[in-house]
């Protein structure tokens, strides 16, 4: 008699989201970067060297390097020769 083989997907699911959940609440900041960084890969083609190099962050370098394609000629250039005495701050919200 031959064994019929049962497919066990729906408890892999239940233990791969458990898993995902538990990650992502151990270091939500990274998890939310690796999210991105994949949904970069799949919509822009990328060698495996710059996925290597930059990991979850290729979703800031791509972002970074459109940005930087819309800049004016010579523009960040000067930003970067200005970058470390350039400080921003956020304005606090007044509440009434």
């Amino acid at each position: 008699m031959t064994e019929i083989k049962v497919k066990k997907t729906a408890d892999l699911n239940a233990y791969m989201n458990d898993y995902m959940k538990k990650r992502y609440e151990a270091n939500p900041q990274q998890q939310r970067n690796y999210k991105n960084s994949l949904t970069t890969k799949r919509r822009y083609v990328i060698s495996p060297e710059v996925w290597g190099k930059y990991k979850e962050n290729l979703h800031t370098i791509v972002a970074l390097k459109e940005m930087i394609n819309n800049l004016p000629p010579d523009v960040f250039e000067t930003f970067l020769v200005e970058r470390d005495t350039l400080t921003f701050e956020k304005r606090q919200k007044k509440n009434n």
